[in-house]
C-alpha cells in the first residue's frame, strides 16, 4: 500500500475517532483518564527499575521514589477514573490560566509595540478566560473537557493527515 494511502486511511480514521469522541466526550473523557493512569504506572515501574538496577545512576533514591510516586498516581487513576479525570481537568485549567498570563505579559514585555502583541494579549485573555471557567464549572465541567480537547486534536490531526495524504498523491502523479 502506498504511503499515501495509508496516511489519508489514518487521516480518516483519526477524523472519524474525533467526530466520536465530540458527540460522546464522557467516555472520551473517560479514556484519556484510564491511557493517563496507566502512563503514569508504566512510568513509574521503568523508574522504579532503572533506580535499582543502574548501581552508576546518580540520584538513584530520588528517581526511585519519583518511580514510586507514579505508580501510585497511576493506581489511584485507574482506581478512580472519576476523580481523575477531575484532577486531569483541573490541571488543564492550571495551563489555561498560566499560559494565557504568560501570553498577556508577554504582549506587554518582548512583544509591546509589534504587530503580535494585541494577538498576545487576546489569545491570553481568552485562555485565561477558557481557564476559570473550567475550574469555576468543575466538577461538570470535567465530563467534557478532556474528550473535547482529544476530539479536536483528532480531528485536526485527521483533517492535516488526509490532506497531506491527498497532497502527496497529487504531486506524484503530475
Amino acid at each position: 500500500m502506498r504511503s499515501s494511502t495509508l496516511m489519508i486511511v489514518a487521516g480518516v480514521l483519526s477524523l472519524l475517532a474525533g467526530l466520536v469522541a465530540l458527540v460522546f466526550p464522557l467516555p472520551a473523557s473517560l479514556a484519556v483518564t484510564v491511557l493517563t493512569g496507566w502512563a503514569f504506572l508504566i512510568s513509574g515501574v521503568l523508574g522504579l527499575w532503572a533506580a535499582f538496577s543502574n548501581e552508576t545512576l546518580q540520584h538513584r533514591g530520588w528517581v526511585g521514589a519519583i518511580g514510586v510516586l507514579n505508580m501510585v498516581v497511576g493506581v489511584w487513576m485507574l482506581a478512580n477514573p472519576l476523580a481523575g479525570m477531575i484532577s486531569l481537568t483541573v490541571v488543564v485549567g492550571a495551563m489555561l490560566l498560566a499560559s494565557g498570563v504568560a501570553r498577556i505579559v508577554g504582549g506587554f514585555g518582548p512583544y509591546k509595540g509589534t504587530q503580535m502583541q494585541w494577538m498576545m494579549v487576546l489569545s491570553g485573555i481568552i485562555s485565561v478566560a477558557l481557564g476559570i471557567y473550567i475550574i469555576a464549572a468543575l466538577p461538570v465541567s470535567s465530563i467534557v473537557t478532556l474528550g473535547i480537547l482529544v476530539a479536536i486534536e483528532l480531528i485536526v490531526v485527521g483533517v492535516t493527515l488526509t490532506s497531506a495524504g491527498i497532497t502527496l498523491r497529487r504531486t506524484r502523479t503530475l
